[in-house]
């Protein structure tokens, strides 16, 4: 059985550091079996990352074949590696954490949002931030939490809210569309369309979630 000098405890488990102060234990004391069962992922973690993989490389291969069509004239390939990229860091902070996940995607999402923006001011207004950042953000964040939730199985309750915010931000981009301050109208309205199936459908299908946890949340 490992012990802490510090906390002046036994641990029994297979524990690389104390769980009450972090500090490392001794690697070659023998282990002695936990108290409490293991209780397995309801996921696995490989057969997701082969998933992702497989979506990246159709992603890539349709944005390729558009930008064939289009003869180059639309620059489409760092829009999808951007977006590529957010699906990724997404999920992999949802495999990583698995607490707060959907409350961790949100504010990863504003706080990209947000230094997009202030990059596209210091390096001399181009508009890229609204025209292709925030839209692509949007739409991958909203795709990653939903590829995520299936995956991982979580409950309603643990997401629904962060999931409706997450879809009224990526209504956002209509205000840009509506006051003209995009050059590209492709990325904001798909995520436009996307957030409004979105929200639509989890009010129609998880309204009662949503009031459930309202109340959970408002509840003095």
């Amino acid at each position: 059985m490992r012990k802490c000098d510090q906390c002046r405890i036994d641990i029994k488990g297979d524990w690389a550091t104390c769980p009450l102060c972090h500090q490392p234990l001794n690697q070659t004391v023998e282990v002695t079996s936990s108290s409490y069962p293991d209780v397995p992922l309801q996921f696995n973690n490989q057969r997701i990352v082969k998933w992702l993989v497989w979506l990246s490389i159709l992603i890539i291969v349709v944005i390729f074949a558009i930008a064939f069509i289009w003869r180059g004239e639309i620059h489409l390939f760092e829009g999808a590696v951007l977006g590529i990229g957010t699906i990724w860091l997404i999920v992999l902070i949802i495999l990583r954490k698995r607490r707060n996940l959907s409350k961790s995607v949100l504010y990863l999402l504003v706080s990209l949002s947000l230094i997009s923006i202030y990059l596209d001011y210091l390096l001399g207004w181009k508009g890229w931030s609204l025209t292709y950042t925030i839209p692509i953000f949007c739409s991958s964040s909203l795709l990653g939490m939903f590829i995520s939730i299936k995956l991982v199985r979580m409950k309603p309750g643990d997401y629904i809210l962060y999931l409706a915010a997450a879809d009224l931000l990526g209504l956002v981009p209509a205000v840009f569309l509506a006051f003209g301050w995009v050059t590209v109208t492709t990325p904001a309205w798909a995520s436009v369309l996307l957030s409004a199936s979105m929200l639509f459908f989890i009010i129609v299908f998880r309204w009662d979630d949503i009031r459930r946890e309202l109340k959970k949340r408002t509840f003095i």
